[in-house]
């Protein structure tokens, strides 16, 4: 394994071997096959290569030739799982003090040294702390949180990393040019994301696909080894969530399942095809290398189709489609509850028009509302019309917004708390603002002095206009004032006082909404759209000083 595989414990290891400061012991740690035995070979060839110059063994002389023979006596490699007892490290301690054979040094490289009994760890503790000068111990291990503090205080230690996708990628198709063998690049990515950083299970994974494919390396041949959907078939399910074709995204999941393939690894791989649209959308620079022209094409393509918002918003569906994988008893119902939720996802331009249309709307019912329930008396706009109802009776603002032309009606909006009248108020009736404040006022004291309890809740409240003998009042409250307001008793009295102190008013009613929420997401406009069109915010973005929207 070439130096450049190990980062920085190959520059600390190359310095140490330049400068002759080589140390007594030596840990080396990480998860499995990402070269900690196979470095501890080569710094044990660098140690005892007698024509070495700098820190890179000849490779010529005798001793370089032993050791890739494996013949070379003055490395001992001991297996720490089945050499563990306190024995085998006594009858080390007995070796250790003899001269090497050939060179400078005798190399001890213990493997899964994690798997040595306390007992064995105790006896070598000596040896460890204060070796003869010509014994360089290397312990390598997968779980270095099992070894005891005072062996690892004693080692120089060098954590190993996984291998990174671009290097283990590289390596395996160097070794497959090398080997004149005929793959598909597309296959290299699977291969990769399987082998999870681990050089060892790549090679070991190659070569069980090129027994499986006849010698040759082949994507889909690949995918039914791994139990894996094919690259063409996840960027066929892929290609169906951008479109919001639920259909056919429901469709792909079917044959995933029908053809026995890991619906795990059909999520993971939609996961990993969806960060390849976000990178090629917010970042293009970043693109893959491991793509070919075509599927980079079909990359760009499919990611000018979203915008950044709708990415963000589908790939989180995924991910914490895979985290639910891991314990849902049902994985496939959760895949397709994912694949449903992507495909109807928000349109963010969409809202961002019906918001500018709530907004202008709670204008104009701001303005109704100083005027006590009379109309403005400018000419009536296209939004302005809409508000009118069309019969008697309160009617929701948002509900009769105005719609293009073919598009599909709106969904059923709550009734709003402002009415406007169809007809000027009745001789007789409160005057505006003021009047209306204080006949309220009346109404609150009385009830308060009957039932305490309903007052005060009355007490929060806010009057807002009377039209056709409608009184109309709204309050923020929860549930719980709700439930006390809908009871008939208390609607009865309620009505009683209004009917007696307001005049002109013969019924109440009372629209009850929660508190607002802080920041952007309380906004009236917003929390009016969110609950006529039952969406949810994806995304909270500053306007500038010029109106647009910030990046």
């Amino acid at each position: 394994m070439p130096w450049e595989y190990l980062t920085g414990a190959g520059s600390a290891l190359k310095n140490a071997l330049a400068a002759n400061r080589v140390a007594h012991a030596y840990l080396f740690a990480g998860p499995r096959g990402v070269g900690k035995t196979t470095t501890a070979r080569l710094l044990a060839k660098a140690l005892l290569c007698g024509a070495r110059k700098g820190p890179e063994p000849c490779g010529a002389c005798p001793a370089c030739r032993e050791l890739v023979a494996g013949t070379l006596v003055d490395v001992i490699e001991i297996d720490g799982a089945s050499n563990r007892g306190i024995d085998d490290v006594r009858t080390l301690r007995e070796n250790v003090r003899y001269a090497p054979a050939q060179g400078r040094y005798k190399v001890y490289i213990i493997d899964e040294a994690h798997q040595l009994t306390k007992e064995a760890f105790n006896a070598l503790l000596k040896t460890l702390e204060e070796p003869p000068p010509h014994v360089v111990f290397i312990l390598a291990t997968t779980q270095p949180q099992e070894m005891p503090l005072t062996v690892l205080s004693r080692c120089q230690r060098f954590d190993f990393k996984p291998i990174g996708p671009e290097l283990l990628s590289a390596s395996l198709e160097r070794i497959l040019k090398a080997e004149t063998v005929e793959f598909d690049p597309a296959a290299l990515p699977l291969l990769v994301r399987s082998a999870e950083g681990s050089l060892r299970d790549a090679l070991s994974l190659l070569d069980t696909a090129l027994a499986y494919g006849g010698g040759r390396l082949d994507a889909d041949t690949l995918a039914r080894l791994l139990g894996a959907s094919a690259p063409a078939q996840v960027r066929q399910f892929v290609g169906a969530l951008v479109a919001r074709d639920g259909a056919a995204a429901l469709e792909a999941i079917d044959r995933a399942a029908r053809e026995g393939e890991d619906l795990a690894l059909l999520c993971r791989e939609t996961v990993e095809a969806l960060r390849r649209l976000l990178l090629m959308k917010v970042a293009p620079r970043l693109s893959p290398p491991d793509l070919t022209a075509a599927e980079a094409d079909e990359f760009r393509s499919r990611a000018a189709q979203l915008s950044e918002e709708e990415l963000l918003f589908v790939l989180k569906v995924f991910v914490e489609a895979e985290a639910e994988f891991r314990r849902s008893p049902h994985p496939r119902v959760e895949l397709e509850i994912a694949a449903v939720k992507a495909t109807r996802r928000p349109v963010p331009a969409a809202i961002e028009s019906v918001l500018a249309k709530v907004e202008e709307a709670e204008e104009r019912l701001r303005q109704m509302a100083v005027l006590g329930g009379a109309a403005p008396a400018a000419a009536p706009g296209p939004v302005q019309e809409s508000l009118l109802p069309a019969e008697p009776g309160p009617r929701a603002a948002l509900s009769a917004a105005p719609r293009t032309p073919g598009s599909p009606p709106p969904a059923p909006a709550p009734r709003s708390f402002v009415s406007p009248p169809a007809k000027p108020p009745t001789p007789g009736a409160a005057p505006p603002a003021q009047g209306l404040d204080a006949g309220w006022r009346r109404v609150v004291e009385d009830v308060l002095r009957r039932k305490p309890s309903l007052g005060a809740v009355l007490d929060q409240s806010t009057p807002v206009s009377v039209a056709e003998g409608t009184l109309t009042v709204t309050l923020v409250g929860n549930h719980f004032h709700k439930d006390l307001l809908a009871d008939r008793a208390n609607h009865d009295l309620v009505t009683e006082a209004v009917q007696r102190l307001i005049p002109g008013a013969k019924r109440i009613e009372i629209s009850v909404g929660a508190a607002p929420e802080a920041g952007a997401q309380g906004h009236p406009a917003v929390q009016a759209a969110l609950s006529v069109f039952q969406g949810e915010v994806v995304a909270v973005r500053a306007r500038t000083a010029e109106g647009g929207e910030s990046q």
